[in-house]
């Protein structure tokens, strides 16, 4: 009995040496961790972050001077406020805690958190704090320290730099001009905005796109690089550009070298220029049209009037009521010819400036009438007109329009019809008509047009035959009054053989 009591006792003084061992232990560690808060008393009042200290034992809590004061207070006040939980913005307070607690736990390697903590003057700053763990043998937490710097100024910078990049990417999608970055060296076009794509008719922004897959002529990418290489800048540099429809258009372009840490690159920005292209070649059209119609208007007009001149001054002096007679008639005739021109004249000038309403159209009725009108007008013996008109669908267009079509084509085929004795002459007119369209066909045998010839008749004042007393205005108004209606004309001829028109027109019901 003696002996177990002993063995108790024993037992007993062995574990009591190993509870004073481990609590010696635990002083020894206190007693560190209080010469190093003393260390960082020191420390912390020249530092530059606010150093913090937590025992987890006592809960007794170490805040430097740079602590408190990058938060306005002193650390007195501070220390009366509690702890810091109180401080942090009620957005970041939940996922900051949770972070300390996760950390103190183990559950995660390192505490490092942003968060927002409310200063004396009652705004937020943005603080970066850092925090390192001492454990006990047990690798229970026994003290805590960390920093605390603030990083206002860098949030408020980022957060400037956000919105900056937010505002540049807006004016980027949106811009009304293209915009795109081409890498200097091998001309990746790296970015382009959806005005860019447009213009370029390219699908997708994510498709590998070079700067030499859209120039037509790749010397202008040399100019444009040499340009750049001693001028640093271009403006308005104009040149063709192949689309990705395989259309093609021009546009003038502006571009700056960019030299930048992620490599040399051009900032192009371009806008498409092919109407005002097209329109600068129609002036330039027109221009030449002008010259060449005061041209030949004023000689035109002044050949009659020329010839009734002279046959006025034979008439003072003719007696012979025969000659009389013949003089008037030619005078006659150089009248009516000054009055075809000048109603053809109007005509053009009519149809340049008046858009008439769209009415229903009979194509039976329209032919008769300009066959009609023609038929007395020229010899028409031997001559057979052949009519065929399937207008299922019913058809709207400018009235006007069409009688000018209709009346030059047909008088064009009956008064250059092969007029040799026994030779029968013959024009066929076909229309059908669609909900989409009517398509007009007039075919004669007639003197036919040469090749050489046939692409010029459209032009003002051109006169495909010899035997033409016209304007030469005729089939100019022709391709105008097409051009107004939206319509297609193409005309097939063989010299000799004769001449077929397919006139395509829209129908606007």
């Amino acid at each position: 009995m003696d002996k177990k009591l002993k063995d108790i006792s024993e037992e007993l003084k062995l574990e009591l040496a190993q509870e004073k061992l481990q609590n010696r232990q635990l002083l020894d560690k206190l007693a560190k961790v209080e010469r190093r808060l003393l260390q960082y008393e020191n420390a912390s009042e020249g530092a530059s972050e606010g150093l913090w200290e937590r025992n987890l034992l006592t809960d007794e809590i170490f805040i430097s001077p740079p602590w408190a004061n990058m938060l306005g207070y002193k650390v007195d006040e501070v220390e009366k406020l509690g702890v810091w939980e109180s401080l942090i913005h009620p957005e970041d307070k939940e996922r900051t805690i949770s972070n300390f607690i996760s950390y103190l736990k183990g559950e995660i390697p390192e505490y490092k958190v942003e968060f927002r903590l409310r200063a004396k003057s009652g705004k937020y700053i943005w603080i970066s704090s850092k925090a390192r763990v001492t454990r006990d043998s047990k690798g229970n937490p026994i003290f805590i320290s960390g920093s605390h710097t603030d990083i206002s100024d860098k949030k408020e910078s980022a957060e400037r730099l956000k919105t900056s990049e937010k505002k540049y990417k807006h004016l980027f999608d949106n811009s009304l001009v293209g915009i795109m970055r081409v890498n200097s060296e091998n001309l990746d076009i790296v970015e382009i905005n959806q005005k860019g794509l447009q213009i370029l008719a390219f699908p997708n922004s994510q498709e590998h796109l070079m700067l030499s897959d859209v120039f037509v002529d790749i010397d202008q990418i040399h100019d444009l690089k040499e340009m750049l290489k001693y001028q640093g800048s271009i403006e308005e540099f104009e040149v063709k550009v192949s689309r990705w429809d395989e259309s093609e258009t021009w546009i003038s372009l502006s571009a700056i070298v960019n030299d930048t840490e992620l490599g040399n690159f051009l900032d192009i920005t371009f806008r498409d220029i092919s109407e005002f292209k097209e329109n600068l070649l129609e002036l330039q059209r027109l221009n030449f049209e002008l010259d060449n119609f005061v041209y030949h208007a004023s000689h035109d007009i002044r050949s009659p009037l020329r010839s009734m001149m002279g046959l006025i001054e034979i008439l003072k002096t003719e007696r012979n009521p025969a000659e009389i007679r013949k003089i008037i008639e030619m005078i006659s005739g150089s009248v009516n010819r000054l009055d075809k021109f000048v109603v053809d004249l109007l005509a053009m000038s009519r149809n340049n400036r008046l858009t008439e309403p769209t009415v229903p159209i009979n194509f039976m009725v329209e032919i008769n009438n300009s066959v009609t009108n023609f038929h007395h007008v020229y010899t028409t013996k031997n001559l057979e007109i052949r009519v065929k008109i399937l207008q299922k669908e019913p058809f709207y267009s400018d009235l006007t329009k069409i009688r000018i079509i209709l009346n030059n084509l047909i008088s064009n085929a009956i008064k250059y019809r092969k007029t040799s004795e026994g030779l029968i002459s013959f024009i066929n007119i076909y229309v059908t008509t669609t909900e989409e369209e009517a398509k007009i066909i007039i075919e004669d045998n007639g003197e036919g047009i040469s090749q050489d010839k046939l692409e010029k008749i459209f032009d003002m004042f051109y006169r495909a035959s010899e035997n033409s007393e016209g304007s030469g205005l005729g089939m100019y108004i022709v391709k105008n009054v097409i051009k107004k209606l939206n319509a297609d004309i193409k005309v097939e001829s063989e010299e000799r053989k004769g001449t077929t028109f397919t006139v395509t027109v829209p129908n606007d019901q």
